[in-house]
């Protein structure tokens, strides 16, 4: 399946045998990944810059959450600034009488330049399918 997270032990072992000098090849054949995920992982390992040691401390749902959330890809500063936002239009909307389109307003009064209300209501929408899970996670 497409960008389905892959199983924690299975991350483990693929920067275990990265660390170790394995060839990716060897990697994808010996814990039946597909290449393409294994450079995946690998690129994320790097980018994070940890180390094995600090890598083995985690836990599965730590790792899950770095892994899962973890982009190698630049988010731009407009975007940056948008998702800064939503924590606390998330407290906001809890409130009765507060709408999403109320919170655009405020958002685009404080950043002119931002996004227009159709595309902010995008963003949300990921935003907050992506982050429930990790709060539930925390809740518990």
């Amino acid at each position: 399946m497409a960008n389905k997270i892959t199983d924690m032990n299975k991350i483990r072992k693929v920067i275990k045998f990265h660390t170790e000098g394995k060839s990716k090849l060897f990697i994808s054949r010996y814990l039946s990944l597909s290449r393409n995920t294994v450079k995946k992982y690998i690129a994320l390992y790097e980018s994070l810059s940890l180390s094995p040691e600090v890598l083995k401390s985690k836990t599965d749902s730590e790792l899950e959450t770095l892994f899962a959330y973890t982009k190698t890809e630049e988010i731009s500063p407009k975007m940056q600034t948008l998702l800064k936002f939503f924590p606390g239009m998330e407290r906001e909307l809890s409130k009765v009488g507060v709408t999403i389109h109320h919170m655009w307003e405020k958002y685009i009064s404080q950043n002119p330049d931002g996004f227009k209300a159709s595309q902010f209501r995008h963003h949300f929408k990921i935003w907050s399918k992506d982050v429930k899970p990790v709060m539930h996670i925390k809740h518990k």
